[in-house]
C-alpha cells in the first residue's frame, strides 16, 4: 500500500468501525474531500453496489465485463505508481 497523497478524493466506509476502509485517489486541491459513511451506509452502499452489478451482467453481459476491463487497466497502474489506493484502519 502506498502512502495516500495530501490532495485526494477518500472514501471511508464503515467509518465507525476499529478498521474502516480507505479508498482514495490523487486529485487537486479544489477537488480534494473526504466522504464517511457508518457502518449501515456502507452496507446499504456496497449491497447496492453487488445487486446493481449483478443485474447488469444478467441483463447485459458484454456491456458490463468490457468497461469493468478498462477500469481494471486505469486502476491497476494508478495503484502501482501511488495515485489511487485504499488502507485498513485509522
Amino acid at each position: 500500500m502506498a502512502t495516500p497523497p495530501k490532495d485526494r478524493l477518500e472514501i471511508v466506509l464503515m467509518a465507525d468501525q476499529s478498521a474502516p476502509v480507505h479508498l482514495w485517489l490523487q486529485s487537486t486541491a479544489e477537488l480534494a474531500k473526504r466522504f464517511e459513511y457508518n457502518k449501515d451506509r456502507s452496507a446499504r452502499i456496497l449491497g447496492g453496489a453487488a445487486l446493481l452489478l449483478v443485474l447488469m451482467l444478467y441483463l447485459f453481459p458484454a456491456l458490463v465485463i468490457i468497461p469493468a476491463l478498462v477500469i481494471v487497466m486505469v486502476l491497476f497502474p494508478l495503484t502501482l505508481v501511488g495515485l489511487a489506493g485504499y488502507s485498513r484502519g485509522t
